[in-house]
C-alpha cells in the first residue's frame, strides 16, 4: 500500500468499512456482515496515522527538519515525551536518533524514536 496525500485525507475521515455487497455503509458496526469488511485492523491503522504525521510534518522532503521535529513532538507526543516545552532537549533528542548525523530525520529514524518511546510506555525495559 502507497501513501499520498489522498491516503492521509482518509486516513483523518477514519472510514472503517468497507462497502458491503456493493452499497456504502453509514459506518456503523450494525452494518458489518462479516470481520473481513473492517478496511484495516487498529494496528494497521495506527501505522497509516504514524505515517500520515510523519508526512504531514515533513512535507514534500519525506524528512523531518530539526523545526518540524520539534512541531510534530510538541503537538503530537506532549504527554509521552516530556521534554516538548524545552527545545535544547528536543534537539538532544534528535541528534539520538538521527543515525546517519545529517540533521534530518528520516521515516526510519523517526520510527526507531516511536519505538523507544512504546517501549518506555509499554514498559518493556530500559
Amino acid at each position: 500500500m502507497g501513501f499520498s496525500a489522498d491516503s492521509c485525507t482518509s486516513v483523518r475521515r477514519w472510514r472503517l468499512y468497507k462497502p458491503c455487497r456493493g452499497k456504502t455503509t453509514s459506518g456503523s458496526p450494525r452494518d458489518l456482515k462479516r470481520p473481513t469488511d473492517l478496511i484495516s485492523s487498529i494496528m494497521e491503522g495506527a501505522i497509516d496515522v504514524l505515517v500520515c504525521q510523519f508526512k504531514t510534518f515533513a512535507g514534500s522532503s519525506n524528512t523531518l527538519s530539526q523545526e518540524e521535529f520539534q512541531k510534530l513532538v510538541a503537538m503530537q507526543l506532549p504527554n509521552y515525551v516530556k521534554t516538548t516545552g524545552c527545545s535544547a532537549e528536543i534537539d538532544q533528542l534528535m541528534r539520538s536518533v538521527d543515525a546517519d548525523k545529517d540533521g534530518e530525520l528520516t521515516f526510519l529514524e523517526f520510527w526507531q524514536l516511536i519505538g523507544a518511546v512504546a517501549n518506555k510506555q509499554g514498559g518493556f525495559g530500559q
